[in-house]
């Protein structure tokens, strides 16, 4: 039993050493006994701005495959395209708040997507929202060209729900 114990022991501080070092790597007499997964880089991105949004995140969560960006936050960037975001199929919170957006058509392809800010773009074919049935927020006010009656159906498909539905004015039935 004392011979286990201290190999338990030594075991034990090896694997807390190797979680804690998750962003490096570890060598032992020169060997090298852990590299950590490189960040993801398996996607192309059109717009520059948001391609550079898209980066930072990777950098800063230390993303390693796409499916572990679920949030993205980039809001008042000058973005005027979402090409090639469809890579991240695993987003559920996606804010491209102020933006210069009116093609929004590969959001559809977001299926997992819970919460989407698209305040203050120039949106007018909400259609590709119409894939999205897992949404708890959505808020589009300030897209001032927006056609409703895909919105009006957005909202009976996700009735059950619940969700919190911010239209743009021009769209909001009265009574």
């Amino acid at each position: 039993m004392r011979i286990q114990f201290p190999l338990l022991v030594f075991t034990l501080l090896c694997s807390a050493a190797l979680i804690s070092c998750k962003n490096y790597s570890v060598s032992v007499n020169d060997k090298t006994v852990y590299t950590p997964a490189p960040l993801f880089k398996n996607y192309q991105i059109a717009d520059e701005k948001l391609k550079v949004c898209v980066e930072q995140t990777i950098s800063d969560l230390n993303i390693t495959k796409a499916e572990e960006l679920i949030r993205l936050n980039c809001s008042n960037a000058g973005i005027t395209s979402v090409a090639g975001l469809d890579k991240f199929f695993a987003l559920a919170e996606l804010n491209l708040a102020n933006n210069q957006l009116s093609d929004i058509s590969e959001l559809g392809k977001l299926g997992r997507t819970e919460v989407l800010v698209l305040t203050n773009n120039q949106i007018k074919n909400p259609a590709p929202l119409l894939n999205l049935l897992h949404l708890q927020t959505l808020d589009l006010t300030g897209n001032p060209n927006m056609a409703c009656k895909d919105l009006y159906q957005l909202a009976q498909n996700l009735a059950s729900l619940k969700p919190q539905l911010k239209l743009p004015e021009h769209c909001k039935k009265s009574g």
